[in-house]
């Protein structure tokens, strides 16, 4: 994979940044605004940063990312916001005229902006894998009443597709594998009681994508906060009941 987009991360604006790991250090100075035709409004916590992901594997310097506060000013809930996205909530994208929401549609949107999408096959492909992402794949994991009778099956079936070829269509990586691979990188952080050791060559394909920087710096680096979150959580609940039980 190429580094290119690494070095043209600090093009665009991120509010709020947060480190991942004790190896990755962000800068703390103040946000600086740049000229940008495009703004995704995003936040550290939600799948904005699945477009951040794609924005920076694909080098896209021109788009100004834009960390709503979603809790304390609820930004998100605004009426300058909801001109954007009527529904309130992040990702949203604005382009000139054209305000989108829903991270699939954003995705499938930069991908033919920036040439990555090039005729009817390949948008069929990309359309195909990102509704399996945000429908069939996030059903079937992350509502547990479907999880035990869905989540087998569907993960059998990924696991031997990704036997065959190192990417979902194929030898290259595309903005299809930013869609799947980012809620599959999310399992581990969300449903730690998931056992994805029956599914190797998922597994391997999760480590691939993580291993990329554009991932390591967005999707992968949320992934690692919310395990980290978590662990501190249940650190400090098994020191309350210590301390009771004392």
């Amino acid at each position: 994979y190429s580094t290119t987009c690494t070095l043209k991360m600090s093009a665009l604006r991120i509010c709020k940044p947060f480190t991942a790991s004790a190896q990755r250090v962000v800068s703390r100075r103040p946000c600086v605004r740049v000229s940008a035709s495009m703004k995704l409004y995003s936040n550290p916590m939600s799948r904005g940063k699945i477009i951040e992901w794609y924005l920076q594997e694909i080098g896209a310097t021109d788009v100004e990312v834009i960390n709503l506060d979603l809790k304390e000013k609820r930004e998100h809930k605004s009426e300058t916001f909801k001109k954007v996205n009527p529904f309130g909530k992040v990702p949203a994208l604005e382009d000139g005229d054209l305000k989108l929401f829903e991270s699939g549609a954003i995705l499938l949107y930069l991908a033919e902006k920036y040439g990555k999408i090039q005729d009817p096959t390949q948008r069929a492909k990309a359309t195909q894998w990102a509704l399996f992402a945000n429908s069939t794949l996030a059903i079937s994991v992350f509502s547990e009443q479907f999880r035990d009778r869905a989540m087998p099956d569907l993960f059998s079936n990924l696991d031997a597709l990704l036997a065959q070829h190192p990417y979902l269509e194929g030898d290259a990586f595309s903005v299809s594998d930013v869609a799947v691979g980012a809620y599959l990188l999310y399992i581990p952080a969300m449903l730690p009681q998931v056992d994805l050791s029956p599914y190797p060559n998922v597994l391997a394909y999760m480590q691939r994508l993580a291993q990329r920087p554009a991932c390591a710096a967005t999707v992968a680096a949320r992934s690692q906060e919310r395990r980290q979150q978590e662990a501190t959580a249940a650190a400090a609940a098994a020191e309350t009941e210590k301390k009771k039980s004392a």
